[in-house]
C-alpha cells in the first residue's frame, strides 16, 4: 500500500483499492477465522529499521479496507438472495437474509479491532525504532510524524538528514 504514515486512523494519502472478488475455500486458522487474506510477513526484530520500512512492516493495516469489503460483499449476497428468493412474503424480513448481515458485521467488527491494534502497534514500534536509531526523544518523533507529509521511508531520510 505504499509506506503511508497513519495517525489515529487517518492516512496522509487518500485512495480506495478496487474491491476484489470475495475469496472462498482458503484454509483459515481457527484463531483468525475472520481474515480472508494472507497476513504480511514481518522481518525479524533484529533487522535494520530502514529494511523493515521498505518491507512494509509499518504500513497502514489492510484490515480497515478488508472490513469495508465484508460489508460490500454482504450487500451483494443479500441482493442475490432477494433475486433468488422463492418463498412467499418479503425476503428482506427472512431470517436467512438477516443472517447474511449478522455474519458480515461480526467479521467486520473483528477486522476493525485487528486494524486498530495493528495500527497502534505499528505506530508505537516505529516511534520506538526511530527514537532509538536517531537517539531522539519519542515526543520529538511523534511531533515529526504528525507534521510530516510523506511516506515512512521519506520520514526516515528526513530525520537522518535534518535531526542528527
Amino acid at each position: 500500500m505504499g509506506n503511508l504514515i497513519s495517525i489515529h486512523g487517518h492516512q496522509n494519502h487518500h485512495f480506495k483499492m478496487r474491491r476484489p472478488i470475495k475469496p472462498s475455500g482458503r484454509k483459515r486458522s481457527p484463531f483468525y477465522w475472520w481474515r480472508r487474506f494472507r497476513t504480511h510477513k514481518y522481518l525479524p526484530h533484529n533487522t535494520p529499521l530502514l529494511r523493515k520500512i521498505q518491507n512494509g512492516d509499518y504500513d497502514y493495516p489492510p484490515y480497515f479496507q478488508q472490513a469495508e469489503w465484508e460489508l460490500e460483499w454482504a450487500k451483494d449476497e443479500q441482493e442475490q438472495y432477494v433475486k433468488d428468493y422463492v418463498g412467499s412474503g418479503n425476503p428482506r424480513t427472512n431470517e436467512a437474509y438477516e443472517e447474511i448481515e449478522k455474519r458480515a458485521r461480526k467479521r467486520y467488527k473483528k477486522l476493525i479491532e485487528d486494524a486498530y491494534e495493528v495500527e497502534s502497534r505499528h505506530l508505537s514500534t516505529l516511534t520506538e525504532g526511530l527514537a532509538k536509531r536517531f537517539k531522539l526523544p519519542k515526543e520529538t518523533i511523534k511531533t515529526l510524524m504528525g507534521e510530516f507529509g510523506g511516506t515512512i521511508e521519506e520520514l526516515y531520510i528526513h530525520i537522518k538528514q535534518n535531526h542528527i
